[in-house]
């Protein structure tokens, strides 16, 4: 039974002699069995919690292998995370009470960077900031792509979960090939294909020989990933930035959606943006106006377009990166001037690769467009780490927006929702890519929205050419047991409305992870043939994307 926020329960206690046999493995430092800091660790924004009996913090792969060795003998469950920043999709939080939370954040390193084929070896505890650390710091020609979120995520644990990106090299999971799994029983197994440990392509040719094995650990408990390769990009002759600011009226936003659909298409737009809506734009730029909600749970249409006004933002909008030669950025620029000119207007910032130029050119560029075009400071503000995020460089300015509502101001540094109390919930059905569908995505959510009163957010997120997600979320107060029931409600009818219209979440939260392919029998049936060969005692993430069953409903 899951956990509210507004309530308590005390989680079970790990036996005594499985506590010290891990000590003795991992060190006194890396074990967590107290149950205060195992759950100031294992905090999370969702509104719903299962509370760990214990996390513990390998440093090698070795080391989660004899983890799982004694999990599978004592009986214990088994929850691995990367380093647990997926805020708003469960963080650190199993979808059972009890078990071990194995936190692998302290598998930091980066075994080679190719400049020559374009990829990295790293393990789980890398994060996009470290990453891209090594990258500058040795004057790498590589770029490595980052989610929006933080800086401080997985490269391989967001790739895992299908998380996105937003240069080329937006489809983080398409980006894994060749890793090595720590299956169930501890056995350590490497995919690609070919011969172990004399394989020379197993990080540049994805599908090796005989059945293509890395999906089977995307999304799934059939292993812990412990090592993969992962592409890069070499930077682009040219970069430059678009800043797109949809105008026209909500008739012509179907034509629009498909205009778009089209510029990708044609390679004419060649990063995967995401097209917010005011609300959206306006979590990042402000802090949530309580006194315009005059009684209301959520604000009125009067309310919204007021708050907009006050800081220039349009009804939709998006930013994007164009990549190439000078001759492929000037098509780029020719074809989305063309096309998008007809809905609203777009700007091009003209960039270098330099970092210290383009920096330059922003901050002294930027405040006097905005001034003109009637932005607010902290419009301006958010365009430089917004561009960066283009260019493969990470940021936490935008999970800032997680503040928005429950605190007073949002922290500039230490940012960690997560601990910090924020609540929030996010859904993403994949849609085709048209006018059509998309438009009836939005039709079914707000709804939603005003169902269970709450402000409508909303992000159509270029997936690819031809699907894209329809992101979706709320903020709640989290310590608030009615609001979080509230949340948890809209997140219920969000899935359910979407599941009944064939638009599936590319990913799930803990609290719906168990349920995630009941809709699809025999595909649950065959990956459950697979799990019982696997892992009969059921040691590893039971339940996790509904494969297996978990603890509290065996």
């Amino acid at each position: 039974m899951s956990v509210p926020y507004g309530a308590s329960r005390t989680a079970a206690t790990l036996p005594a002699t499985l506590v010290a046999a891990l000590e003795s493995l991992l060190g006194p430092d890396a074990v967590l069995a107290d149950a205060d800091a195992v759950e100031a660790v294992t905090r999370t924004c969702v509104p719903v919690r299962e509370l760990a009996s214990a996390v513990v913090y390998p440093s090698t792969a070795e080391q989660v292998q004899a983890v799982l060795r004694l999990a599978s003998e004592a009986g214990v469950p088994v929850w691995p995370v990367s380093t647990g920043r997926n805020w708003g999709y469960g963080e650190r939080s199993a979808c059972y009470p009890g078990g071990i939370t194995l936190l692998l954040e302290r598998m930091t390193r980066i075994w080679h960077v190719d400049e020559t084929l374009g990829y990295a070896i790293v393990e789980p505890g890398v994060t996009y900031k470290q990453l891209n650390d090594h990258l500058k710091q040795s004057r790498s020609r590589l770029w490595a792509d980052c989610a929006g979120s933080t800086q401080f995520a997985s490269v391989i644990g967001n790739a895992l979960d299908k998380g996105r990106g937003l240069t080329p090299m937006a489809d983080h999971f398409g980006a894994l090939c060749g890793m090595d799994v720590a299956l169930p029983d501890g056995t350590l197994m490497e995919t690609g294909g070919g011969e172990a440990g004399n394989n020379t392509v197993r990080h540049l040719y994805k599908w090796g020989v005989g059945p293509y094995l890395d999906g089977l650990f995307a999304q799934s408990n059939l292993g812990v990933v412990v090592r993969a390769g992962i592409w890069l990009m070499p930077a682009p002759a040219v970069f430059d930035f678009a800043a797109f600011e949809y105008t026209a009226g909500p008739e012509r936003l179907g034509p629009f959606i498909d205009d778009l659909r089209e510029l990708v298409m044609q390679r004419a737009i060649r990063a995967h943006p995401h097209l917010a809506n005011d609300f959206a734009m306006m979590c990042i730029l402000s802090q949530y106006p309580h006194e315009a909600l005059q009684g209301r749970r959520h604000l009125s249409e009067a309310a919204t377009a007021a708050w907009r006004r006050q800081h220039g933002v349009a009804a939709w909008t998006f930013g994007c990166g164009l990549y190439g030669s000078r001759e492929e950025v000037r098509y780029q620029k020719r074809m989305m001037r063309r096309v998008l000119s007809r809905y609203g207007r777009v700007q091009f910032i003209g960039a270098a690769i330099r970092d210290d130029w383009f920096g330059a050119i922003v901050r002294w560029a930027a405040p006097r467009a905005n001034r003109l075009l009637g932005k607010s400071p902290e419009f301006t503000k958010v365009m430089l780490p917004a561009i960066n995020l283009f260019r493969g460089i990470p940021t936490d300015d935008f999970v800032r927006q997680a503040y928005f509502k429950s605190h007073r101001v949002k922290p500039e540094r230490d940012i960690d929702p997560a601990r910090d109390g924020c609540g929030f919930v996010w859904i993403g059905p994949v849609v085709p890519f048209t006018g059509e569908h998309v438009l009836k995505a939005l039709a079914l959510t707000r709804p939603i929205f005003e169902r269970h009163e709450f402000d409508f957010f909303v992000e159509v997120i270029i997936e690819s050419a031809r699907t894209v997600i329809v992101l979706v979320g709320v903020f709640y107060e989290r310590h608030d047991a009615a609001d979080a029931e509230r949340a948890r409600r809209w997140y219920d009818d969000a899935r359910e409305t979407y599941r009944a219209h064939g638009y599936p979440p590319y990913r799930a939260t803990s609290m719906s992870t168990a349920e995630a392919l009941t809709g699809n029998p025999p595909l649950c049936d065959f990956l459950g043939t697979i799990k019982r060969a696997l892992d009969p005692s059921g040691t590893l993430a039971p339940g996790r994307y509904g494969v297996g069953v978990p603890p509290d409903r065996a």
